[in-house]
């Protein structure tokens, strides 16, 4: 008998370690994705030394966060080791993207150094092209915190109703020189966070 509840145990183990983990709220100490910090690698493939030159594309966590008071609205953030309000000489691209009810979408600034875009999101074509549709977001980059959050109208992204769930969140930064340089806009620098220490799936709760 002792046997059997000990197999059962162990069953039930594996199968929470299988399952894909369902997060019902995040913030900053309960992000639905953390990120190993000093791998930011050129073209997301070869590790660079030294890092302290990228840390501002240097992603720590991810998380997603709702206001009952203002359910109309989702709200993303991202957390950088060392975020900048301008960059030296390239295009710093923050990006967050997620599918809902299998469609993708995503939310994204870019930061020259002449300053950032605004904050946008929307809804991302199924070739990861581009935008099939989109709206300019409120939101904030705060250099002092190293965060950078999106305030999205939910009828922007699929109007996820209460009790849907938001997948396959996947935040990506990118570093490559701006429009005007004759240089080609490849994306030099890449943080891509396959070797994340956690990633969960998010449920709307309004």
């Amino acid at each position: 008998m002792k046997k059997k509840i000990v197999g059962i145990f162990v069953c039930m183990l594996l199968i929470m370690t299988i399952l894909p983990m369902t997060a019902l709220a995040g913030d900053e100490e309960n992000p639905e994705v953390k990120d190993r910090t000093r791998d930011v690698k050129l073209f997301g493939l070869f590790t660079l030394f030294p890092q302290f030159p990228f840390t501002y594309v240097d992603i720590v966590s991810a998380w997603i966060y709702e206001e009952e008071n203002n359910s109309k609205n989702l709200y993303m953030s991202l957390k950088l080791m060392d975020l900048k309000d301008t960059t030296q000489k390239y295009d710093a691209i923050y990006v967050i993207s997620w599918m809902h009810k299998s469609i993708p979408y995503s939310a994204g600034v870019h930061i020259f150094p002449t300053g950032p875009t605004a904050l946008y999101a929307g809804r991302w074509d199924e070739q990861d092209n581009d935008y099939v549709d989109f709206v300019i977001c409120d939101g904030d980059i705060d250099s002092s915190t190293d965060i950078i959050t999106w305030i999205i109208p939910k009828t922007a992204i699929g109007n996820p109703s209460k009790g849907s769930t938001i997948t396959n969140l996947v935040p990506v930064t990118s570093l490559r020189y701006p429009d005007e340089s004759v240089i080609p806009m490849w994306d030099l620098f890449k943080d891509l966070p396959w070797n994340a220490f956690l990633r969960n799936d998010y449920q709307i709760l309004y």
